[in-house]
């Protein structure tokens, strides 16, 4: 521990020499790989310090991107941050490869009752939950305060569906540093991702919703539900071609299959959002296919298609250590202290009532799939996080109702923040407790 403390002090010396140099040269900007470097190995040195004493990895990575980025210690500027927001794409495919590859049909199939049960009542309570508190809170809103009784029914909707959304990136990470294995692991694990797909649907007839009590002289779109729909097939078949493509590539040409693989994902991330503004601008033609969904897709083909599923999942966890500090470094660095500032009240609110809705709705559907104690008593803690989902969610409100979103968007990454810190903390402890973690199936000698 001295050792590490020792290594981050002279670390953050030595930037400060750099700051120091450059601002002496009028020139604050710095070198994109010099601020990259700085942050991993910033990330690095707190994470280790943070799981000697108990906690996640990725816990110390947030915090350290949030204590070095531009808006605490500003060793670096936001737009800093911006220019290596391309490595979120290229993390945020190689997680969801992952996150697909860990999709084994076999266990989905044992433990499907639970996941079906998990999904449908943690989805309807926490959604009404949420809803319901944020519209009888209402008229302590600023922003809700004067609105009609409908407007603020739309609105407390919006908060109550992205309150479902969870991060499977945490998850994984997560699971991987602690090199979970069981029963309970693969269920929060399926469930996490299953989500993702679960809530993309809801969230479409929520804003679809939405729109016919805030917007006048809209109606509801039958063809907006059916486009959405064919969008979600599109994105699985393209993702099993893919897969099946990777599955040709790691078989017959041998690649070194992480990096490319993980390019790969990046490239279809970059292209999607490209057809998506493309087909839109030129052809008025509204097609999203979701990218992250190709890559789950392809991930699961691997794994379930082919006798490569385990290596696969090996050789990307060898390489997952570096993308896992990049990718939660840069989320802490994203996290803007004043909009902390502004809806943390309202944000508190809301987690502590979406985290109680969770518990009571897991224990509830854990008890009645018929899953034992000591796993539907602490299923809850493994979906608490918030990220990346909920995130781009919140991206589509304030492009759909501008004369809100900014208001949604402030309360809601208050809350998104403060369950993405401690929710990685609260699904390690809960690993650990039902004993699936690598150091407590080793006490147990499994």
């Amino acid at each position: 521990m001295i050792r590490k403390i020792i290594a981050l002090a002279i670390l953050i010396g030595s930037i400060l020499i750099v700051i120091s140099e450059k601002i002496s040269k009028t020139s604050p900007s710095l070198s994109p790989t010099l601020v990259l470097g700085f942050m991993l190995l910033s990330a690095y040195l707190i994470g280790d310090m943070l799981e000697k004493l108990g906690l996640p990895r990725i816990t110390g990575y947030i915090f350290a991107g949030l204590i070095t980025g531009p808006y605490f210690l500003k060793f670096y500027s936001i737009n800093d941050v911006v220019n290596l927001n391309f490595l979120n794409s290229l993390a945020l495919a190689f997680i969801a490869f992952c996150a697909g590859g860990e999709l084994r049909a076999d266990n989905i199939k044992k433990k499907l009752r639970s996941i079906l049960f998990l999904i449908t009542g943690v989805t309807i309570i926490v959604f009404t939950g949420v809803s319901l508190t944020v519209f009888l809170l209402s008229g302590f809103i600023p922003f809700m305060s004067e609105l009609s009784v409908n407007i603020k029914i739309a609105i407390s909707t919006i908060f109550g569906v992205i309150a479902v959304a969870r991060s499977p990136s945490s998850t994984i990470a997560i699971i991987s540093e602690t090199k979970s294995k069981g029963y309970y692991t693969d269920l929060v694990l399926s469930v996490s991702i299953a989500t993702d797909v679960v809530i993309i649907i809801f969230f479409a007839i929520v804003l679809s919703t939405s729109s016919l009590l805030i917007t006048p002289g809209s109606s509801f779109s039958v063809i907006f539900l059916l486009e959405l729909l064919f969008e979600i097939v599109l994105a699985f078949v393209l993702g099993f071609l893919l897969g099946k493509l990777m599955i040709f590539l790691i078989e017959k040409i041998k690649i070194e299959f992480p990096i490319v693989i993980t390019v790969m994902g990046f490239l279809i991330i970059k292209f999607s959002h490209l057809l998506s503004t493309y087909l839109n601008d030129m052809h008025n033609i509204n097609l999203n296919i979701e990218p992250l969904l190709i890559c789950i897709a392809a991930g699961y083909t691997v794994q379930n298609f082919s006798k490569h599923g385990h290596t696969f999942l090996k050789r990307m966890d060898d390489v997952s250590i570096p993308i896992y500090i990049g990718f939660f470094v840069i989320t802490g660095a994203s996290i803007n202290i004043e909009v902390l500032k502004t809806g943390w009240v309202i944000g508190v609110i809301i987690v502590i009532v979406r985290t109680f809705m969770i518990y009571i709705s897991s224990l509830i559907s854990g008890f009645f799939a018929g899953d034992k104690p000591i796993i539907y008593k602490n299923t809850w803690l493994g979906f608490i996080t918030q990220a990346g989902v909920s995130l781009g969610l919140l991206t589509e409100v304030g492009r759909r109702f501008p004369e809100y979103g900014t208001s949604i968007q402030t309360i809601l990454i208050a809350s998104i923040t403060i369950n993405q810190i401690f929710g990685p903390i609260a699904l390690k402890f809960a690993l650990k407790k039902v004993g699936e973690t690598e150091k407590e199936r080793l006490k147990k000698g499994m």
